[in-house]
């Protein structure tokens, strides 16, 4: 079996023990198993395709690079959503993007807000004059 950890800067979204994993960078589909050679690829944006036990697991990932090394996979990714499907994991991810675009949003907001009152203080005090 080989043992896949999945990570975002959010942390370990996932880890299970596997037969195969499959992954598509620029040099097409590829697959692991058991005993790989050492490798360290970058992932396209996509997914990688876990089999185990006649089961398929599907790992939507946007910008990431895998690691192999002693019968473990390290996938390191931006972003990362785990599904029984390609579609559900991709539906997921969109989700988890969509709120993490909002959030984003609204600091850029609150840090516009912040910068702007900041002037203002700036101006009241004439802190211009000592500069």
């Amino acid at each position: 079996m080989i043992k896949i950890n999945v990570v975002t800067p959010l942390g370990i979204l996932f880890q299970e023990e596997v037969e195969m994993v499959i992954f598509r960078n620029n040099e097409g589909e590829q697959a692991i198993l058991q005993n790989h050679i050492p490798i360290v690829v970058t992932l396209n944006p996509g997914y990688v395709r876990l089999q185990r036990n006649n089961e398929t697991l599907y790992v939507t990932v946007v910008g990431g690079f895998l690691e192999f090394s002693n019968n473990v996979v390290n996938v390191i990714a931006q972003e990362a959503e785990v599904g029984r499907d390609h579609e559900n994991a991709l539906k997921h991810l969109a989700e988890l993007r969509k709120r993490r675009f909002e959030e984003n949003k609204k600091r850029n907001i609150d840090f516009t807000r912040a910068e702007r009152e900041i002037r203002e203080e700036l101006k009241k005090i004439k802190a211009s004059k000592y500069l």
